[in-house]
């Protein structure tokens, strides 16, 4: 991600440790964007209210003033409330421009390809390994908006009824529990659909294997799928908490992030899963594995170099294009939604959720993104795919059209990128 980093939007809000209602299942509810009202921004309030004070102001001048002004202001009125594709038209034209920018920078050289690579999505990675106490090394990755540390989960193979799920409500308290400034815990969850890349997806061999083992079983079964736990440490958070004299100095911040981790992972250890904390090479072959970015075994068969497009994001071989949960369904359909797009026919998917506990205690944000991989002239029906499968669920994705280099990397297991 380029600086500043832009954020993927927060959608909903989550009460920790609720108890089981007796009713209706609760749905997540929309949380309030800062610097915003509903849905309008401040500033657009503000470039209304001044085009409406100057036209009224204008016509204590006369009426060659007031009909200029007025014009005028109507203008501004219109370019600020226009919308397009479910955006504003100056949400549009800013993130448009960004977006010309991130595609004009070139990633630096890194004495390691992986890094190199991921640097399209994040210019200013690095990562180092940090010593923890049981004599072992836990990779910690370092771009522009923090710090994150990731542990590969185990869950073992599912069957027809199995609904185990992970305690992420046990996660999100043992994070929240350090009182740790700026703390965000992020599941990803990586699903290669079988019969997998070999066979394109759309294909007769494709739809008849998937008929076949979806016809045994509520649960589609994967060709591969890799599930991971990232601690991230905001930077922003953290600089606020330092100046008010609350934080961690900014050097301790690799070692906090890995104990973070490590009491993360020794909380789904108990719950019986097993979670091993990866090191540098496991972290960053984790990265290039998700984002569809490792080196080729074979020279000259890797595709081209990764760039992004408005509508979608080209890796080596695949194209991407990534959704945000704009509107959830019921807290008991949410899994049933995530395996159903988890299982559409696409080359790859991953399913981010990522949940930072409210500074007052009182809630968990929550945000969901959705991203779909497959070869370019596929793309379009496996995304229609996935929204007629949330919307079946009841619940609404929304394209990160202008966004989708940040939105790639904050579906891998980085902790969910810039907040």
């Amino acid at each position: 991600m380029t600086a500043p980093s832009p954020s993927v939007r927060a959608v909903a809000r989550v009460a920790p440790g609720a108890p089981a209602p007796s009713g209706p299942a609760e749905v997540p509810r929309p949380r309030r964007r800062p610097s915003h009202l509903g849905r309008v921004h401040l500033l657009q309030l503000l470039l209304v209210e001044t085009a409406v004070v100057g036209t009224l102001a204008a016509a204590t001048q006369g009426t060659v003033p007031a009909v200029a002004t007025g014009v005028a202001g109507a203008a501004v009125v219109a370019v600020t409330l226009a919308r397009r594709s479910g955006r504003w038209w100056l949400e549009r034209w800013m993130m448009s421009v960004t977006q010309r920018r991130r595609r004009r920078n070139r990633p630096v050289p890194h004495g390691d390809p992986r890094v190199t690579a991921l640097r399209h999505l994040a210019p200013g990675l690095t990562a180092q390994n940090v010593s923890v106490g049981d004599s072992s090394d836990i990779g910690v990755a370092r771009d522009d908006a923090g710090w994150y540390a990731c542990a590969a989960v185990s869950t073992g193979r599912r069957r027809k009824g199995d609904d185990r799920t992970l305690p992420l409500d046990q996660l999100v308290a043992t994070l929240a529990d350090t009182g740790q400034p700026g703390a965000v815990l992020q599941v990803v969850s990586l699903t290669v659909p079988a019969p997998g890349m070999d066979t394109p997806p759309a294909s007769h061999a494709g739809q008849s294997y998937r008929q076949l083992l979806t016809g045994f079983g509520a649960v589609a079964v994967p060709a591969h799928r890799s599930i991971w736990i990232t601690v991230r440490l905001d930077a922003q958070a953290l600089a606020e908490a330092v100046v008010d004299e609350h934080g961690t100095a900014l050097d301790d911040v690799p070692d906090l992030v890995a104990a973070l981790l490590h009491r993360v992972t020794k909380t789904l250890r108990r719950a019986g899963y097993s979670a091993q904390p990866l090191d540098v090479d496991g972290l960053l072959d984790a990265l290039t594995h998700s984002c569809d970015l490792e080196t080729p075994t074979v020279p000259g068969t890797g595709g081209g170099e990764p760039r992004e497009e408005w509508s979608r994001w080209h890796s080596r071989r695949l194209a991407h294009r990534t959704f945000w949960v704009r509107r959830w369904p019921a807290s008991d359909q949410i899994g049933a939604l995530l395996d159903a797009v988890a299982t559409t026919p696409s080359a790859m998917s991953s399913v981010a959720l990522i949940l930072a506990p409210e500074p007052d205690g009182n809630g968990v944000d929550l945000r969901g993104l959705v991203r779909l991989a497959a070869p370019a002239p596929e793309l379009n029906p496996v995304c229609l795919a996935a929204n007629r499968a949330a919307e079946l669920a009841g619940a609404d994705l929304f394209p990160l059209d202008g966004e989708h280099n940040p939105a790639v990397y904050a579906s891998a297991p980085t902790g969910g990128g810039a907040r």
